[in-house]
């Protein structure tokens, strides 16, 4: 007997398909399984067997290079996204080209500065010498940092279902050369060499993409317009940034190597939340731009995420103990609670005022937010690690976020005219925030 197809299954999956032919959906999804690969690259490296004092090595140089780059390859990115809608046709084909030379000239650049000052720049944050592998980590600096505008092409230029493909190929690829890694010999220098491998060819993906595109003209009086207008977004992307870092330093030069993957790896919020919003906000900005910051788009958007990751976020607290023991080993198991702070960070995640700030061009809130965010975490971090130790760094970051964002709503309201409710539907925002911290304190309160 033939059986009748199951029809639920088929509508889901032709509802998921049409969704990817949405380019913010594909943005997001993009990001979602770059996590997923990250997260299980993670894996990889604790079940290998891999000694912790070269895990910790491995993380800290992640860390150190992300935080040499991130802020200012991730804020050339959000000024590319923002700046490229307003542009004419010939201008947006330059200003593509111009970017990838732009970023590739700022990756050499702070990769010889890496090579050459290494030991000075490495002691900074940590006490744990990282000299031995600063020629690969160099390397794969070039190679990865102009990575950051691939999916920001394929958003701006290309159809959704280029950002999908490249989303697959892209994150199964990193996690079969380290698989490939981990069977025929589970060392560290394998490792890097697959990190290297799998960021060559996404670069010669890159190259082939904006070849494409434009004709790798260099239009030196369009970037130096293009470099001014993003400075301020590049100065806010410095101050988020300097979040992580913040914790990260005082974790590296407070605690021994070992603990640092303890802590990173707990340190991740609630899995695709960071990218999910940080994405949707960068999305929206071309979208507010044209339709006007009165769209309900960022609103609408944000409620629906918010009916997904919360619930996800309470039901992950009292879960994450298990799993963390269960994915990595027992070792980890303290990465579960700092991870189940991390996950209060929701409450304010689910806010995008900066999305409308963006839009705006009003940068100075964002900066001006941003310092006072940096100077509150620093204090409560110093403060909360006397007293609550790396659980302490961890809240303070949720503190300190949750300060920016208020002070931005205030912002918004007062100068801009636009409530809270713009961003979100209260009602749902504050049943499930109430839910995520009584949840959150019964199972800190009994099972620790």
């Amino acid at each position: 007997m033939c059986r009748e197809p199951n029809t639920t299954m088929v509508f889901q999956f032709a509802s998921l398909k049409s969704r990817l032919n949405d380019s913010v959906f594909a943005f997001q999804y993009y990001q979602v399984l770059r996590y997923i690969s990250s997260l299980l690259v993670s894996v990889i490296l604790v079940r290998s067997g891999l000694p912790g004092e070269q895990l910790g090595k491995y993380e800290l140089w992640i860390f150190i290079i992300g935080a040499l780059t991130t802020f200012w390859s991730s804020g050339i990115r959000n000024a590319l996204m923002s700046w490229y809608p307003t542009r004419s046709p010939e201008d947006k084909k330059s200003l593509i080209s111009g970017v990838f030379w732009l970023l590739v000239s700022a990756s050499i650049i702070a990769a010889l500065l890496l090579f050459v000052f290494n030991g000075k720049i490495t002691l900074v944050f940590s006490s744990v010498s990282l000299s031995d592998y600063a020629i690969m980590f160099a390397i794969w600096l070039v190679l990865s940092v102009p990575l950051v505008i691939t999916e920001s092409i394929l958003y701006l230029e290309r159809p959704a279902g280029d950002l999908v493909y490249y989303a697959h190929w892209s994150g199964l690829s990193l996690i079969i050369f380290f698989v490939g890694a981990a069977m025929v010999s589970p060392e560290l220098d394998n490792f890097i060499l697959a990190l290297l491998l799998h960021a060559a060819i996404r670069l010669a993906y890159l190259i082939i993409l904006v070849g494409k595109i434009s004709t790798f003209r260099f239009d030196l009086t369009l970037i130096r317009l293009f470099v001014m207008f993003s400075m301020p977004v590049v100065f806010n992307m410095l101050l988020g940034s300097a979040m992580d870092m913040i914790d990260g330093w005082f974790v590296a030069r407070y605690y021994d190597s070992h603990i640092f993957p303890v802590f990173r790896y707990g340190s991740r919020e609630l899995p695709f939340a960071s990218l999910l919003y940080s994405s949707l906000s960068a999305a929206l900005i071309p979208v507010l731009i044209r339709d006007g910051v009165q769209s309900t788009a960022l609103r609408t958007r944000a409620t629906k995420l918010m009916h997904i990751l919360f619930p996800g976020t309470i039901l992950l607290i009292p879960l994450s103990p298990y799993l963390f023991s269960m994915v990595y080993n027992e070792a980890f198991r303290d990465s579960a609670f700092i991870f189940n702070i991390y996950l209060l960070i929701m409450t304010s995640r689910v806010l995008m005022p900066q999305t409308v700030n963006f839009a705006l061009y009003q940068h100075s809130a964002i900066v001006w937010t941003g310092i006072i965010e940096i100077f509150a975490n620093i204090f409560l971090s110093y403060w909360w690690m006397q007293s609550f130790g790396i659980y302490g760094l961890a809240m303070a970051t949720v503190a300190a976020y949750f300060i920016q964002k208020i002070l931005l709503i205030i912002y918004n309201r007062t100068q801009n005219g636009i409530p809270i409710h713009h961003y979100i539907d209260m009602k749902f925002y504050i049943f499930y925030s109430v839910a995520a911290v009584i949840v959150f304190l019964i199972v800190h309160t009994t099972m620790r």
